[in-house]
C-alpha cells in the first residue's frame, strides 16, 4: 500500500516537472530573463490595434524580449491592485486609449508604461511628466493641424466647430484652439448643450457659413449618426470638413489625419527598448505615423484643388 502511494506521488512529481519545464519553454523563449518581460494590452480586437501590436511584438521578439499579449477587457474585470501580482512585467504597453487609461490608473508609478494608438494622451492622464511614461499619439497638435489646413487650403479664413460647455475636454480644446488660431482667422463655435438636439446644433454650425468645419476626437460629440449627419450637410452646402481620423475622411470629409498602425507600433517598440535599456525618453507624446489624408472624390465634387506638393505628401482616397 505504501509502495503504491510512493509510486503515485513519484508519478505526480514527474508530471509536475514535465509541465513546469513546458511552461518555462513557452514562457521564456531563447535566453530572455523573466524580469525583462513586456506585456502588450490591446483596447479591443480591432484590426488597427492588432496591426500595431503585431509590428511591436515582432520587433521585440527579434531583440530577444519576452512578450505577452492581453485584452483590456480581460484585465478590467480584475482588481487593479492585484494586476502586478498576477502579471509580472518590467514594462507594459497600452495599445489604444481604453488600455492606456486603465493601465495608467492600475499600474504603480514605479512601473514603466509605453502607449500607442491613443487619440488623446492628456485625457488618459498620460501627459503626467513621469520619466517612465512615453508614447505615440494618433493625432497632431491643434497648432500642427491648423498649419496643415493653411498649406492644403490657403483660402480658409474661418473655421467652425462643435463643443460641449458641460465637458472639460471640450472647454480645454476651445481654449487650445483660440490660442493657436492663425492670425486673421475667425473661430465659430457652437455649444451642443444649448441646442435642443444634435440636428439643431449641426444646422447652426453650417449656418455660421465658415470656410471649414473642424472636428476633434471626442466620443461625447461624435458618433456614427453625428458623423453621417455632419458629412451629409457638408456635401449639400459644399462646406469642407477636416476629419480627426482616416476613417472620417474615407466617410466623406475632404481632408484630415490618418494613422499607420504599423508605424505606431514601430515607434512604440523603439521607446520600449530604450526604457528597458535604461535610456531616457521624451515624455511628451509624438505623432509618428500620422499624415494628411485627402478624399479626392469629395474634393472634386466641391471644386477644391490641392497643390502638387500637398498631393505628393498625402494619402489619397478615391484617386486614380
Amino acid at each position: 500500500m505504501g509502495q503504491n502511494k510512493q509510486k503515485k506521488q513519484g508519478g505526480m512529481s514527474w508530471m509536475f516537472c514535465v509541465l513546469f519545464c513546458l511552461m518555462v519553454l513557452f514562457t521564456l523563449p531563447g535566453n530572455v530573463r523573466a524580469d525583462q518581460d513586456v506585456i502588450l494590452v490591446l483596447s479591443s480586437g480591432a484590426p488597427p490595434y492588432h496591426q500595431a501590436a503585431g509590428t511591436l511584438r515582432d520587433i521585440l521578439l527579434k531583440q530577444e524580449r519576452n512578450v505577452r499579449v492581453l485584452l483590456a477587457e480581460r484585465l478590467s474585470r480584475q482588481n487593479p491592485a492585484e494586476l502586478t501580482k498576477r502579471y509580472s512585467a518590467e514594462l507594459w504597453v497600452a495599445i489604444g486609449s481604453r488600455a492606456a487609461g486603465y493601465l495608467h490608473r492600475a499600474l504603480p508609478e514605479s512601473v514603466s508604461l509605453v502607449y500607442c494608438m491613443v487619440a488623446d494622451p492628456d485625457k488618459s492622464g498620460l501627459e503626467s511628466g513621469r520619466k517612465n511614461i512615453a508614447g505615440v499619439s494618433v493625432t497632431k497638435t491643434v497648432k500642427e493641424q491648423f498649419e496643415i489646413i493653411q498649406e492644403a487650403l490657403p483660402e480658409v479664413r474661418s473655421v467652425a466647430m462643435l463643443y460641449r460647455s458641460s465637458s472639460i475636454k471640450s472647454l480645454q480644446s476651445l481654449v487650445d484652439i483660440n490660442a493657436h488660431l492663425p492670425e486673421n482667422w475667425i473661430l465659430e463655435s457652437v455649444d451642443i448643450d444649448t441646442a435642443d438636439s444634435m440636428a439643431e446644433a449641426i444646422a447652426e454650425l453650417f449656418g455660421r457659413k465658415a470656410d471649414l468645419i473642424w472636428t476633434m476626437a471626442d466620443s461625447a460629440i461624435y458618433n456614427r449618426a453625428t458623423v453621417n449627419s455632419l458629412l451629409l450637410s457638408s456635401l449639400r452646402q459644399e462646406i469642407p470638413v477636416f476629419g480627426f481620423s482616416g476613417s472620417f475622411v474615407k466617410a466623406g470629409a475632404v481632408l484630415g489625419l490618418g494613422t499607420s498602425p504599423a508605424l505606431q507600433g514601430e515607434y512604440a517598440a523603439a521607446l520600449v527598448l530604450d526604457l528597458l535599456d535604461g535610456k531616457s525618453v521624451v515624455s511628451e507624446p509624438v505623432s509618428s505615423g500620422v499624415s494628411l489624408v485627402i478624399n479626392k472624390v469629395v474634393a472634386d465634387r466641391m471644386g477644391l484643388t490641392f497643390s502638387a506638393d500637398i498631393i505628393s505628401r498625402a494619402t489619397i482616397i478615391g484617386g486614380e
